[in-house]
């Protein structure tokens, strides 16, 4: 059972009295006895030296281990036997195994026991291209980075500004002119929506990939590109396809059965050699009914 923590409240101070004296002092009081003498014996001094010599002998052990700690630790992280020789790199596709390894903080001819290797792998995850990295070391002088980069599957557009997003629907980066620029592009995104809702950014983003991918998978990717999904302020989606900017409404989801209609629908309009210009499917009352307005 633990001890009760002291309070603040002070306790009533106890009052110890002295017993009466036997002897009171007085005219005809006896003398007080004489004062008894105490010898005092000095302490064997052989035992007081070995009492010494075990201190003194303690200390040059803890002393000696001292020493030889700092000169162990002083070797380690002065001896070029472990400088860094050699630096292996390994998923890197968007850097360079240079531009890796200098973003770590690792560099050739440093000490290997002078790397933080945790420091190291959140340095690296600085870089938006870098979702995940370990940063480990092989004695004596081998050291070992392996990343995970980001892919990038669209552009989305927020405010004006654009930004390359995964597939999972993270927007990672703003785009520069080394990034990729042939990616479908999502529009209808606001700052405020971001700043308010992220996460709900982050799933319309996904949302609209997923659309991207089942239109890929109809084969109505390729006779027709995907150039661009706008989200409605409903959260409606809108895609328009090809150079002939054939706009497929889509509406709200599910979308698989809507696609795989426009699909047989496009067909059926280049089989009559015809071209479509926009293609209705957001009928939810009636989703078998498709209008299609041609050019």
């Amino acid at each position: 059972m633990s001890e009760r923590p002291p309070t603040n409240r002070r306790k009533k101070a106890q009052v110890i009295e002295a017993p009466p004296d036997p002897f009171p002092l007085g005219d005809d009081s006896p003398p007080p006895p004489a004062a008894t003498t105490t010898t005092i014996r000095p302490r064997p001094a052989g035992r007081l030296s070995q009492t010494i010599k075990l201190a003194i002998g303690v200390l040059a052990v803890l002393a000696a281990s001292v020493a030889v700690a700092w000169g162990a630790r002083r070797y380690v992280t002065t001896s070029p036997r472990f400088a860094v020789r050699t630096v292996l790199v390994d998923g890197n596709k968007k850097r360079t195994a240079a531009q890796v390894a200098s973003f770590a903080g690792v560099a050739v001819g440093k000490n290997i026991f002078a790397l933080d290797l945790p420091v190291a792998g959140q340095l690296l995850t600085q870089d938006p291209w870098i979702e995940k990295a370990t940063v480990t070391r092989k004695l004596p002088s081998t050291v070992s980075i392996n990343v995970v980069e980001r892919e990038a599957a669209a552009a989305a557009a927020v405010s004006g500004e654009l930004y390359l997003a995964t597939r999972d629907g993270e927007l990672f980066k703003k785009i520069g002119e080394e990034d990729p620029s042939d990616l479908p592009i999502v529009t209808g995104l606001t700052a405020e929506r971001a700043a308010r809702d992220r996460p709900g950014v982050v799933l319309t983003v996904k949302r609209a990939l997923d659309v991207a991918e089942d239109i890929e998978r109809t084969g109505m990717g390729k006779r027709y590109p995907i150039q661009e999904i706008h989200v409605e302020k409903d959260g409606s989606l809108v895609v328009t396809l090809g150079r002939e900017a054939i706009a497929l409404y889509l509406g709200l989801p599910p979308y698989r059965d809507k696609i795989e209609q426009a699909s047989r629908v496009l067909q059926e309009v280049a089989r009559r050699k015809a071209s479509a210009q926009v293609v209705f499917l957001d009928n939810n009352a009636h989703p078998e009914r498709v209008v299609v307005r041609m050019r």
